[in-house]
């Protein structure tokens, strides 16, 4: 750093004094001589906090103090001490970085006869207060959910791990964005070469921006080509202190209130929150059911494919009559007749979902009534088609993961197409593929598959049955926990 506040000053004027909404504003404290610059950005950083938490400090000190006896070291030291009661300070390590705090609506404080430059968070941003997550509703449970504000994202889960041992550590992605990015685990609980790896993951990004965390999970997966998410995003709380506690890293951006969880098997795509907040018979009914409505979701549309055209032999007779009566003029073959439906259910959705909370439920409930009735009165498609097609979709909302839904939607178009061509031998070629695929995808060394695949009798106590709590007295040990109890309990 430049020896004198001159030469600070002409750097940062040459690096800032081009944006319109960069402040260099001098003043003179007091009668002492001593010439203080701040250099801030008026559209960011609060006026008022300047004011009052560094104007106000200084011209204090230089009417309090004997003109003759204040020197800039005796002013830095009594700003500091008065300044940093009430907010953030800190010396800046270089003029590089004093940039960076200044574009993050801090405020960088150069003093006369002193080599050091000192940064005041000072930053104010617009920020919604916390409220329930829109994409992960509960019946029972935590109506908090995250929000776009790091520290108050991070205040959130501090609020419920009182452990020393958690840790935060803090640093900055994006070429020119800088956006800060926290990574979050439990030093005594967390594999620390899982720590290392997420944290060489996310150091290795080398973008101009990442506006979300759904970027980086595309960036640090390793299944690109993969439909199934290998890092979980939630917006819940709860969820990311669970996954803390049993020994996963968090990771958490400014700037949007998903945060990722790492690493990621298959089942916690039919894990919700509430499972645990229920008692276990009910929690271990409820994921079995998601289950269920995941293959109905992934294979329904197919099944009826394969039956209908290749082996109506399988089908009750007094169905097939029924079926066959449906069909009766309809000019498609059955396997175009479902992709007609399927495309314009997708449509229909995505409709839904762009159009505003007021008017899009509306079209997606109308929508498809009508133009279902429509389509079954013109004889395009069957009756009973709009029936399969209605139970799809209806099986696909039953997955609390919103991006594992969409995984299945994507499937259901080629195992459609394999139904359409060999029929229920097509089906289950596509059913081995598909098992192939996610027994073969690991999520930052973790099988995508585990605990089944491979087996771990201890693991599965939380997999497709939620035993009672006081029988779970371990943590997975696909995690290679540091602490693999979680309860001490003494055991009789």
């Amino acid at each position: 750093m430049a020896r004198t506040l001159e030469a600070n000053l002409d750097h940062l004027k040459k690096t800032l004094g081009h944006l319109p909404d960069a402040v260099f504003k001098t003043m003179d404290v007091g009668q002492t001589g001593i010439q203080v610059v701040m250099i801030y950005l008026s559209g960011i950083a609060d006026l008022n906090l300047i004011n009052e938490q560094i104007v106000k400090p200084l011209i204090l000190t230089g009417l309090r103090e004997n003109n003759s006896q204040v020197n800039p070291e005796k002013l830095k030291e009594e700003w500091l001490q008065q300044t940093s009661i009430t907010i953030e300070t800190k010396k800046g390590t270089d003029l590089e970085s004093c940039v960076i705090e200044v574009l993050s609506g801090n405020t960088c404080l150069l003093i006369g006869g002193n080599e050091e430059a000192f940064v005041a968070s000072t930053g104010k941003f617009p920020s919604r207060s916390v409220n329930e997550p829109s994409t992960e509703i509960l019946v029972r449970g935590p109506r908090e959910g995250f929000i776009e504000d790091l520290e108050s994202n991070l205040a959130m889960i501090r609020r419920h791990i009182k452990d020393l041992s958690f840790k935060i550590d803090r640093t900055n992605i994006g070429r020119r964005s800088f956006r800060k990015l926290a990574v979050l685990y439990i030093s005594d609980i967390a594999n620390p070469k899982l720590v290392q790896e997420v944290k060489r993951r996310v150091d290795r990004i080398d973008v101009d921006d990442v506006s979300d965390t759904g970027i980086i999970e595309q960036l640090i997966e390793e299944h690109s080509w993969s439909p199934f998410p290998q890092v979980q995003a939630t917006e819940r709380s709860d969820k990311a202190i669970s996954a803390l506690m049993s020994g996963r890293v968090v990771i958490v951006m400014d700037g949007t209130p998903f945060v990722l969880i790492a690493p990621m098997t298959f089942w916690m795509l039919a894990q919700s929150p509430e499972d645990y907040y229920e008692r276990f018979p009910l929690g271990t009914f409820f994921r079995i059911l998601r289950l269920t409505a995941m293959f109905i979701a992934t294979f329904l549309p197919s099944l009826y494919v394969a039956l209908i055209s290749f082996h109506p032999g399988l089908i009750p007779p007094a169905l097939v009559i029924s079926i066959v009566a449906s069909r009766e003029g309809i000019p498609f073959p059955v396997f175009v007749e479902a992709l007609i439906m399927e495309v314009t259910l997708e449509i229909l959705r995505e409709a839904s979902l762009r159009l505003p909370k007021s008017i899009g439920q509306v079209i997606g409930i109308v929508g498809g009534l009508v133009i279902g009735q429509a389509a079954v009165e013109a004889e395009v498609v069957s009756a009973f088609l709009i029936i399969i097609v209605g139970l799809t979709a209806i099986a696909s909302f039953a997955s609390p993961q919103y991006s594992g839904s969409i995984g299945i939607r994507l499937l259901r178009f080629p195992i459609m197409i394999m139904a359409g061509i060999y029929g229920l031998y097509g089906v289950i070629l596509a059913f081995i593929f598909l098992g192939v695929h996610m027994v073969q995808i690991k999520s930052f060394g973790v099988p995508y598959m585990s605990p089944l695949a491979p087996i771990r009798l201890r693991d599965q106590q939380d997999t497709l049955v939620r035993l009672p709590f006081k029988y779970v007295k371990k943590r997975p040990r696909m995690l290679k926990t540091q602490d693999e109890t979680n309860s001490n309990r003494k055991r009789k």
